[in-house]
């Protein structure tokens, strides 16, 4: 198949939707034999990296077009309307792949911005077929939807077997107000006090560095607080694999959360809030606190701290949790979809040529 793979942001772009992109890319290509283009708004940047697929960057309208006639099929990863409007000229089998919420779950929305929502649902809906990363997310557009979750990169993310810190946490991620590193940050200044010795290292940048470095001052938390920055790849399994714990704290919720797979198959014992996909991607390999309650945080990072067994059996529970989620599952799982969403397709053609040709329309 010639499959037209359209992502908002792209490498290198760093991102949840940008890897995810890229991984099913390389899939369809090397482990089934499609040909791939990706079209994106990113613009290149000076690297070295070379990609099995070809890679359109910020398209003219006529490229744009010629892309989605060279398609057999055309998939969204994550809805892009600005690169949709071709679907309506050219029409080809049409994939969305929802990584995000439309809108948050129980958010209060104005009736402009409801009406808003509502067109953008419209338009999603229209594609042949619909999946969704997490069966959190699938529940807020109509059905049918099918559950495809993210994996994580299986040759990155791994136990190395080596001594950690024992009450060493780690953190993955943006640093932006939404992921909660204001209550971890917290919660550790109250292990302390309470005589544990908690270290936390921040993997990721963001644009809230400088109130997360006066959190840390204020609390007299410089010894014990490592700002790691962003780091790429093996760099991050390796400093994952320096930490007993890690937790995933998000202020709001996560549709999925696909670094709540990577701790694991670092093998860290992970803390998770309890809200979006968060749960349902860890499942029973991991602890849940209660969101933005920094008091069940801590709670739940002390029984971590105290309870050896409980580390010990979350930790063996991982190796088996993250089986279901390599790299391979969800690209053969896609690729699938994609065949049957030109099945799809091509079925409403027919429907729609017999109902043409039916003798009520002949007499008519």
């Amino acid at each position: 198949m010639k499959i037209l793979l359209v992502v908002h942001r792209f490498n290198p772009d760093f991102g949840g939707v940008e890897v995810t992109a890229e991984l099913i890319a390389r899939g369809l290509v090397e482990r089934h034999g499609h040909e791939v283009t990706i079209v994106t708004h990113t613009r290149e940047t000076n690297r070295d990296e070379t990609f099995p697929f070809k890679i359109l960057r910020e398209p003219s309208r006529r490229k744009l077009i010629e892309a989605h006639k060279w398609a057999d099929v055309v998939m969204h990863n994550n809805p892009c309307l600005r690169f949709a409007w071709p679907l309506a000229m050219v029409r080809r089998p049409w994939l969305i792949a929802l990584r995000s919420w439309i809108t948050l779950p129980g958010e209060a929305l104005t009736p402009i911005q409801s009406m808003k929502y509502e067109l953008k649902y419209g338009v999603v809906e229209r594609a042949d077929k619909l999946v969704s990363n997490s069966r959190a997310l699938a529940g807020h557009v109509r059905p049918p939807v099918e559950v495809i979750h993210n994996s994580y990169r299986d040759k990155i993310f791994y136990d190395k077997g080596e001594t950690r810190e024992r009450q060493g946490i780690a953190y993955l991620g943006r640093l932006s107000a939404d992921k909660g590193i204001d209550l971890l940050i917290e919660a550790v200044a109250r292990l302390k006090a309470a005589g544990h010795k908690p270290k936390l290292t921040l993997i990721g940048g963001g644009d809230q560095l400088d109130v997360i470095e006066s959190q840390i001052a204020r609390l007299g938390l410089s010894q014990d607080v490592y700002l790691a920055g962003q780091r790429k790849g093996l760099e991050i399994n390796d400093l994952l694999n320096r930490n007993t714990i890690a937790v995933v704290p998000s202020r709001i919720p996560e549709p999925f959360g696909t670094v709540t797979i990577e701790n694991a198959a670092a093998g860290c014992a992970t803390l998770v809030a309890n809200h979006g996909g968060l749960p349902e991607a860890i499942g029973s390999a991991g602890l849940l606190f209660t969101p933005n309650d920094v008091d069940d945080l801590t709670a739940q990072l002390e029984r971590l701290f105290t309870d050896d067994d409980l580390v010990a059996h979350l930790r063996e529970a991982s190796k088996e949790h993250v089986v279901h989620y390599r790299q391979h599952v969800m690209i053969d799982k896609f690729e699938s979809a994609l065949r049957q969403t030109v099945d799809i397709f091509e079925s409403k053609k027919r429907k729609s040529v017999d109902a043409d040709e039916s003798p009520e329309k002949v007499d008519a």
